[in-house]
């Protein structure tokens, strides 16, 4: 029996910190404890998926929507200027953080990143929004006058999407 409590409690340790993990590691989210913007966001993305202005995208287990993601992300990196303050990003659906950095001219990604702490610039936004602002379908001002891309902590951050999303 003892054997049993070490093994059980070898494994609750190694996993993964709650706050770390995400709905692709297979944990449910809650939205308001993700950030208190992320349920208006939430609620935007449901409208703008019942009227039609973007496209649900296609659920996809684990691994497979995780990689989608992070390329969805890694492409948003590439369109972004190289220029202003680091941010992090809430994709909403998997309650995914990812740190964004500036770094001799060019973004880099850390997924599964902390919550930032109170203050700090972020973006919360969808990955159906994302794909579609990557698409061409919706542009950064849509997107932001709609409720579906929420940002904070610096003034730059909207301005850096509307100069990626829509010239």
């Amino acid at each position: 029996m003892r054997d049993v409590i070490l093994g059980l409690a070898v494994l609750l340790c190694s996993a993964a910190p709650a706050s770390l993990a995400c709905g692709y590691d297979g944990m449910a989210m809650d939205l308001a404890l993700a950030h208190p913007a992320s349920l208006d966001v939430s609620l935007a993305i449901h409208q703008a998926y019942q009227d039609e202005l973007i496209a649900k995208p296609l659920p996809l287990p684990g691994g497979f929507g995780m990689r989608r993601a992070l390329t969805a992300m890694d492409r948003l990196a590439s369109r972004l200027p190289p220029s202003g303050n680091d941010f992090s990003l809430l994709l909403v659906e998997p309650g995914l953080w990812t740190r964004f950095e500036l770094r001799d001219g060019q973004w880099h990604l850390t997924p599964h990143a902390p919550a930032p702490t109170k203050g700090a610039s972020l973006v919360i936004v969808g990955e159906g929004v994302l794909l579609a602002m990557l698409a061409n379908r919706v542009t950064a001002t849509q997107a932001l006058e709609h409720g579906l891309v929420h940002t904070e902590g610096d003034d730059q951050l909207a301005g850096q999407w509307r100069t990626a999303f829509d010239d």
